[in-house]
């Protein structure tokens, strides 16, 4: 029987939970809901059950001028 992989979204400078043990529906509509104000950097044990995907609340240079426009 396959499980079903979790994800958690973290905050990275503050270690701020902001999702905990959801399945990938629940990431795509955190993402949905809030991808002008999060950014990804990294997802860690991307493998495992339990999958931690990094963000930041700072925009990435990458990105700035699109912002800055």
């Amino acid at each position: 029987m396959k499980t079903e992989r979790r994800y958690s979204i973290i905050l990275e400078h503050s270690a701020e939970v902001l999702l905990e043990h959801a399945p990938m529906a629940q990431i795509e509509a955190f993402w949905d809901a809030n991808d002008t104000r999060y950014f990804g950097l990294r997802v860690e044990d991307e493998h495992s059950a339990h999958a931690r995907v990094i963000v930041t609340d700072e925009v990435p240079e990458e990105e700035m001028e699109l912002y800055c426009l």
